[in-house]
């Protein structure tokens, strides 16, 4: 039995799989952090979708064992438009790269959440694409 445990641990190192819940083997993709300069103000009058995260959308990708933290990719975009320095489409194209990579700094490869993280990930890029086609 002792063989058995040290080998599905092997596999498991190897392969990027779950051994118990929560406990995933660390990712490749680094984290996607909050930039410093950012100022969470929800309450902010001025561009208050700009100081609140992910606005309307949850700040995290929910699974069993880790969620996802999403605030890190959500502030760079808020950023990015703020800063006016590459055009929105640029941004969004930037924002769809921190979410994915999140998901990667997540889930190893061969989880099923890296997959459902990064379904959900495309979703909040379809939304603020949508959104910078219409202005």
């Amino acid at each position: 039995m002792k063989i058995l445990s040290k080998s599905l641990a092997v596999i498991a190192l190897a392969t990027g799989m779950v051994l118990a819940a929560g406990v995933a083997p660390a990712s490749a993709a680094d984290y996607v952090s909050v930039p410093d300069r950012y100022v969470y103000n929800p309450d902010a009058t001025y561009q208050r979708t700009l100081h609140d995260y992910c606005t309307m959308s949850p700040d995290e990708f929910s699974a069993p064992g880790t969620n996802a933290n999403f605030r890190g990719p959500c502030a760079r975009h808020d950023l990015c438009i703020m800063d006016r320095a590459v055009t929105r489409s640029t941004c969004d194209s930037r924002f769809k790269s921190n979410l994915l990579q999140q998901c990667e700094h997540y889930y190893g490869s061969w989880d099923p959440r890296r997959a459902a993280c990064k379904s959900t990930a495309l979703t909040y890029y379809a939304v603020v694409s949508v959104k910078t086609k219409l202005s």
